[in-house]
């Protein structure tokens, strides 16, 4: 029969019971639940300002070198590539003789996804710049043919009637990359138009950057994207202290909203965190440096970055290209694609281009901004080009067109056994463009022009009144030092003379007031400028007595706001960088920049060094 049924509980039951109560007890609430998955880490790679410089401007960059390390960074985790304008406009001639096409074409082969505007995308209007847009966003056939690589997209947010101008940009962009969504919103520099020729934005205005990227970062948001990153053309002046437009902007933005702010224009390394936690930098421009930037996020909803950092890279020594420019060689470093969809476009170039126009003794300096805050041998020459070619009285042209040395290394002639060079960061220092011969004189060629003066502005000529040249100097030196960027650079409309010496001391208050921007109410009269002569020390007074007058078309229009003279005269000419082609052929064939006495102007201190 069976064995009867103790009523008295098992002891091993009960301790297996009591210690599991005491687990519940001693366990945190939730420490069963489902653990959150593991951060992703995602990568974005930028450069900055690049103006379409295909090959390297120095001795480092260039789209093929760029691309291949690109690549390569790829595989190391998910990312997404980008810029924040100007990636063309102001381009050397493998890009600009070609109405920028080559510079889009390289950016898709560089795998570039999503861009913004900076005011010298508009430097042809927006008829081109659509032009451009539509090349960007063509369907791909393949690493060859029409549009090669893949297409990408321009994003603005802050560009006030954009549809009436613009097609197929949109203020964000979306992107899902290792699984994360992420917004990129594209800000434009707001004072872009006064960069431009009068005009070139259609009827579009820029808002306040700030304002647009708040609105749109909060509509990411509730789009679930998970990481919200500004791209903005807008720089640092100062690392030291930090100033510029790009810090004040960063600084502006809640945090909470946005995670990145990237920014461009300057050509300058600077990386930084707000109070709110924004990360925010500027790389190098032209391609001599690129960033990486790693950003680890939680997979799921809502706000998931858990850390962020910024790495500058130096693409460098590029080296030089093998077979007249048409193969990678050796390099470690190359895109062979890239270089095969330059061929044609050298094979053009050289042929218009590499003939050989003179020599000289030494570079033509430009860069670093001193052809923005002193007189430099290359602007006289360029301003006394423009005067003896027309026979006028006064020649004028301004720092800001002045785009390179001379002759230029971004500009890469077939020919590797001339003699070519330019000076080092510290205006001191000679060191030879890569690839070419290091003997003297330097040699000089066609491309080297229009690299220096790649706009495709128009010399012309007309009548001033001594009244207009006053207010013209005046409005030059408005900005020494620059008050917007606190910087010793004086801006793009700093002049350079032919035929006339002035003087000025920015110890005075500046003779200009009202609005730079539309509606424009810009006006100058003599504050800085204290004296005005010819060449002889005679004076020029101001008053109504008229003087002939060559000068280009975007400043006679009222660029870098030349108001002054934007009164419908002027006899067209010729393409500035023709003219002074064509006075090459009478001042050279040797040139030697330290024949230039740099005495046209005149600054009573504080001077910019």
């Amino acid at each position: 029969m069976p064995l009867p049924t103790s009523s008295r509980p098992n002891r091993r039951g009960f301790l297996a019971l009591a210690l599991l109560a005491l687990v519940a007890l001693l366990v945190p609430t939730g420490a069963f639940a489902a653990k959150p998955p593991a951060p992703v880490t995602i990568q974005i790679l930028n450069v900055s300002d690049w103006h379409g410089n295909l090959d390297p401007a120095g001795a480092n960059g260039g789209a093929w070198n760029i691309s291949a390390r690109w690549k390569q960074d790829r595989l190391a985790y998910p990312t997404i590539t980008m810029t924040a304008g100007d990636d063309f406009g102001a381009s050397p001639p493998l890009a600009s003789f070609f109405n920028e096409e080559p510079a889009v074409q390289g950016e898709r082969l560089m795998g570039i996804q999503v861009n913004t505007f900076g005011n010298h995308n508009f430097d042809k209007g927006v008829a081109h710049l659509q032009s451009m847009i539509d090349l960007a966003g063509a369907a791909s056939t393949g690493t060859h043919g029409a549009h090669p690589g893949a297409p990408y997209k321009y994003v603005a947010a802050n560009l006030a009637n954009i549809g009436a101008n613009l097609n197929g940009v949109d203020p964000i962009a979306y992107l899902t990359v290792g699984g994360i969504k992420v917004a990129v919103i594209g800000i434009v520099n707001e004072e872009a138009p006064t960069l431009v020729s009068p005009g070139n934005f259609g009827t579009m205005a820029v808002t306040d950057g700030v304002v647009a990227a708040q609105k749109n970062a909060l509509a990411a948001k509730k789009a679930g994207a998970q990481v919200v990153i500004v791209i903005t053309h807008k720089g640092m002046n100062t690392v030291s202290p930090p100033s510029g437009a790009l810090i004040d902007f960063a600084n502006a933005l809640p945090g909470g909203l946005v995670d990145v702010v990237i920014g461009d224009h300057t050509n300058v390394e600077y990386s930084g965190t707000t109070a709110s936690g924004i990360l925010f930098f500027e790389n190098v421009s032209f391609g001599n440096e690129y960033a990486k930037t790693l950003i680890s996020v939680r997979p799921g909803t809502g706000p998931g970055v858990v850390s962020k950092s910024v790495t500058f890279v130096t693409p460098g020594p590029a080296g030089a290209l093998s077979s007249n420019n048409t193969s990678c060689g050796a390099l470690t470093y190359c895109d062979q694609d890239l270089v095969d969809m330059l061929v044609p476009y050298r094979t053009a170039l050289a042929a218009a281009l590499d003939g050989q126009i003179g020599t000289t003794t030494a570079p033509f300096d430009r860069g670093g901004n001193i052809e923005r805050r002193k007189e430099t041998p290359l602007g006289d020459l360029i301003a006394d080009g423009m005067r003896l070619t027309y026979g006028t009285q006064i020649g004028f042209f301004t720092g800001g067109g002045i785009r390179s040395q001379f002759p230029a290394c971004a500009y890469h002639p077939v020919n590797t056994s001339l003699n070519r060079a330019n000076y080092a960061a510290d205006h001191t220092t000679i060191t030879t463009c890569a690839g070419y011969g290091s003997g003297s004189p330097l040699d000089l060629v066609k491309g080297d022009v229009y690299t220096v003066l790649p706009f495709g502005n128009n010399v012309l000529t007309r009548d001033v009144t001594g009244v207009q040249l006053w207010q013209a100097l005046e409005n030059g030196v408005s900005l020494c030092p620059n008050p917007i960027t606190n910087t010793s650079t004086c801006a793009g409309r700093f002049p350079d003379v032919s035929g006339i010496k002035f003087t000025f001391n920015t110890a005075n208050p500046t003779g200009c007031s009202g609005s730079e921007v539309a509606p424009i109410t810009w006006a100058c009269s003599p504050s800085r400028v204290t004296a005005v002569t010819w060449s002889d020390g005679t004076a020029i007074p101001y008053d109504a007595t008229t003087y002939s007058f060559a000068v280009v078309d975007f400043t006679n229009s009222g660029g870098d706001s030349y108001t002054m003279l934007h009164d419908g005269q002027g006899i067209t000419r010729d393409r500035d960088a023709n003219v002074f082609l064509a006075y090459m052929g009478v001042v050279g064939p040797a040139l030697n920049p330290s024949n230039f006495p740099l005495d046209r102007m005149t600054c009573v201190a504080p001077c910019n060094p």
